[in-house]
């Protein structure tokens, strides 16, 4: 039955001719394990096709749903986090594999005559897989995404001549959005692809043209010790594609692929590309301001016509050098090299600066807590920087930082110049210190409110005096005696000389019931310059309802209250 089958499709088909072409195609010289290299990159794209074709069922490919899908790739979509790991890995395994398989080949001297369309080929790929690389990692539309294509296409706008065009084209306008991701969506999934394919194709038939090159052994030789591909080259090549695809499976599985936040273009953030462009990333820091030409286009420019023009530059040369093919080969080599050290200089730089492993730091916790926002509440439909209001608190820390730390700065910044810092504000902490040092720098040494003495009791009073401002923000964890305590105190030591307590008092500065609550937070916001608050000594700007919403006023609000429970982040 399936011998009738077999002959049936034979007839239609004619696989059987085919698969002994296939199989029974002559290695000269024998098997061998240098072979492998090409068929595992062969073997790891189809992997990737088909996991990008898994994934593409559930991608949406605009600015408001991509990094939302991939997030519910993620967490709800079965062996999700795996096919994605596997996805991410394997685009680093190819990258590796193509450089052994180029530098494998250049050594045998592949790139000589009769082969140069072939090396020509082979080149071609390298292209089309980096531009899969870089094209890919936008598509999460997250952090690390976002800012690192921003850089590749910032050196692509300094090409000459076709430079700025090409990044208007690429990012569809002046800025980044919804076309530069649909664009990119469109270059990974559809274009790259059909061209990949197309040259692998090319590249296959050319090599089955000019078979594999031979060990420089007598023509004889090579003769006796050949044999056909199958079945010891198959058994290598498939033993080596299955190695590769293990690691990449293990890599997944156990590591899996990173999700940063959503991407915020009014964030801080330390834009690094994926390792395989590091070399390129170091490279330009070397050339600055007028030079940045020789970084971004001349020196990688020479590098690629190096390597494309192998062929031609053997030509030439082997009419005067004897194994001219070995010596291009170590200066192939020595270049790999070097773009392996500068890759290996921009990680030891980013290593040993403290600021930069503070950003990375902040990164990793912004990426946890977008991840955790999302499964709170779900990413809105509006996109998914606004999951962030799935928790005030979160939501309340990002308005401060984007709309108050341009004068209320972080309070570890040195030298601190800013209004008074608000990490820890209203706590124990920052009321004891505040009394013990108004003028200074993280209070309101920076601002003309210069009127205020130190309090220069005894720790017991200023501990009751601290309990009793404290107790003003309704916390449910006050002293109430030591509060009662300090009330008195607050009436004895003269503080409503200045201050006021729900009007009783001089109303100089501000009234302090309700300090530290929401309700005070908010309507101090609101109007600061209110005789309430700081009158006619204000330097801070209102923010009406126009400014901040009340939503928004409420999340600040939250996140101040909520600093009471904080350590002190300055000395």
């Amino acid at each position: 039955m399936l011998k009738r089958l077999g002959d049936w499709l034979d007839s239609r088909t004619g696989h059987r001719a085919l698969l002994h072409v296939a199989l029974q195609e002559k290695v000269l010289g024998g098997a061998s394990w240098r072979y492998v290299f090409g068929s595992a990159v062969v073997v790891l794209i189809l992997m990737q096709a088909a996991t990008g074709v898994a994934l593409e069922l559930y991608y949406s490919p605009s600015t408001t749903d991509a990094w939302a899908s991939v997030n519910y790739i993620e967490t709800q979509v079965l062996l999700g986090s795996l096919l994605r790991g596997m996805h991410h890995w394997g685009a680093s395994a190819i990258v590796v594999l193509v450089a052994l398989h180029l530098l494998q080949t250049a050594w045998a001297g592949a790139f000589r005559a009769p082969r140069e369309m072939n090396w020509l080929a082979g080149f071609i790929l390298l292209q089309l897989i980096l531009g899969l690389a870089l094209t890919g990692y936008l598509l999460p539309w997250d952090q690390k995404g976002y800012w690192a294509t921003q850089v590749a296409t910032s050196i692509a706008g300094t090409l000459p001549l076709i430079g700025p065009k090409l990044q208007t084209f690429l990012q569809g306008g002046t800025s980044y959005g919804n076309l530069t991701l649909t664009r990119f969506h469109t270059l990974h999934v559809i274009l790259l692809p059909a061209a990949l394919f197309s040259v692998i194709a090319a590249h296959i038939a050319l090599f089955r043209k000019h078979g594999v090159t031979t060990p420089e052994l007598p023509a004889e030789e090579l003769e006796r010790r050949a044999e056909p591909f199958y079945p010891r080259q198959l058994l290598y090549d498939t033993v080596f594609s299955a190695v590769g695809v293990g690691v990449v499976f293990y890599l997944a599985w156990r590591m899996g692929a990173p999700l940063e936040a959503p991407a915020d273009p009014s964030s801080q953030y330390l834009a690094r590309p994926e390792w395989y462009f590091l070399p390129l990333f170091q490279l330009l820091k070397y050339f600055e301001g007028g030079a940045e030409l020789v970084g971004t286009v001349i020196l990688p420019g020479l590098a690629m016509g190096f390597l494309a023009g192998l062929p031609f530059i053997h030509t030439a040369l082997s009419r005067r050098v004897p194994q001219a093919h070995r010596l291009l080969a170590i200066a192939l080599l020595v270049g790999v090299m070097g773009v392996g050290g500068l890759g290996a200089l921009a990680v030891r730089a980013d290593q040993s600066d403290p600021a930069v492993t503070a950003l990375a730091g902040r990164a990793h916790e912004e990426s946890v807590e977008a991840r955790r926002l999302a499964s709170l509440g779900g990413v809105p439909t509006t996109g998914p920087l606004e999951l962030y209001r799935n928790d005030p608190l979160v939501w309340g820390h990002r308005l401060v930082v984007t709309r108050c730390q341009r004068c209320h700065q972080p309070c570890d910044t040195t030298p601190y110049t800013g209004s008074p810092c608000l990490e820890g504000y209203a706590s124990r902490a920052w009321i004891a210190r505040f009394l013990r040092e108004p003028r200074a720098p993280h209070f309101y040494g920076n601002t003309k409110i210069d009127d205020m003495e130190a309090y220069t009791g005894p720790q017991e009073s200023l501990d009751a005096l601290t309990e009793f401002l404290y107790s003003q923000g309704r916390r449910a964890d006050v002293t109430v005696a030591l509060a009662q305590k300090g009330q008195a105190l607050f009436d004895s030591e003269g503080c409503e000389s200045c201050h006021s307590l729900d009007g009783v008092g001089s109303g100089v500065a501000p009234d302090l019931k309700g300090w530290g609550s929401r309700e005070w937070t908010a309507a101090f916001i609101r109007a600061p310059g209110a005789t309430r608050f700081f009158g006619e000594l204000n330097e801070m700007e209102d923010f009406d309802h126009i400014q901040l919403p009340e939503e928004e006023l409420q999340a600040v609000s939250a996140w101040l209250h909520s600093q009471a429970s904080q350590s002190l982040k300055f000395h």
